[in-house]
């Protein structure tokens, strides 16, 4: 198995959006902005580090390239061709893993995503080989969960006072429009948007994983970001864990209005709060 290593300087584009997916890229050093190119507008979606992926996916589902990259800073990236990539994937278990767990969010609808099952029974599977004693969306007392605007855009649409998470998973998305179809299962949280559309209908859900909370991506057009990690169809993973105390989470680009702060609270003593 062999790959290369290229250098990159600012501005310098390294996979560009709608080109044949015939190689993957691993970042090693500096930072890498992922855009989606819409008519003449570039819409940057957030950025990825040291350690990440980029076009994974497009190689594995043998897709075009869904999104642009284009370095926001001097770095370097190996890079490997899909027959060598493919190779890592048979000797790196964990790796492999997070793949198979990727498509199988893929290879399902929505509403199974939603219902919970992929991120609380598939990735629990593959981790340890067991299944759960509890299914998706019963108690659970070890935090308690709230959201809160953290845009002013945002809190005019939802208000300023927090929204408390009584059950999991807990799934935010846009109020459809006329004509469109509404899903199976609503979103906990709908929001109204206005076109050119930022939120998806489900865009992103709060669930849990084993002893973790998660913000998984629903398949978004444009992708979510948590605490700066972007997430979503066009990055090298799909959900990123929420820490204890405030976590942001930004929706639908760099840009975007849709700028949560989900707050992780340890329960009081003597009180028990079922999620």
């Amino acid at each position: 198995m062999s790959s290369t290593l290229r250098p990159f300087s600012k501005g310098d584009v390294l996979l560009r959006q709608g080109d044949p997916s015939d190689c993957v890229l691993q970042v090693r050093s500096g930072e890498v902005e992922v855009l989606l190119e819409v008519g003449d507008a570039s819409i940057v979606l957030g950025h990825v580090r040291s350690g990440e992926w980029l076009g994974e996916m497009g190689v594995i589902e043998h897709r075009s390239r869904s999104a642009t990259a284009r370095a926001a800073s001097g770095g370097e990236v190996e890079i490997l061709s899909a027959g060598d990539f493919l190779q890592r994937v048979s000797g790196d278990p964990a790796l492999a893993r997070d793949l198979i767990l990727r498509l199988s969010i893929r290879l399902r609808d929505i509403e199974d995503k939603i219902a919970g099952e992929l991120v609380s029974n598939v990735h629990d599977r593959l981790a340890d080989g067991t299944e759960r004693s509890e299914p998706a969306g019963g108690p659970i007392d070890a935090a308690t969960i709230s959201l809160v605007a953290a845009s002013d855009a945002l809190r005019a649409r939802i208000g300023a006072a927090p929204i408390d998470v009584v059950r999991l998973p807990f799934v935010v998305g846009r109020v459809p429009v006329a004509g469109e179809k509404r899903p199976a299962r609503p979103a906990d949280l709908e929001i109204d948007d206005e076109v050119p559309f930022h939120l998806s209908r489900a865009h992103f859900m709060i669930a849990r994983s084993r002893d973790r909370l998660l913000v998984s991506d629903l398949g978004s057009t444009l992708g979510t970001s948590v605490n700066g990690r972007l997430i979503g169809l066009h990055v090298g993973s799909d959900s990123a864990p929420l820490e204890p105390g405030d976590n942001r989470v930004l929706v639908g680009g760099m840009h975007s209005a849709f700028d949560f702060m989900v707050t992780i609270a340890p329960v009081p003593e003597g009180s028990r709060r079922l999620i």
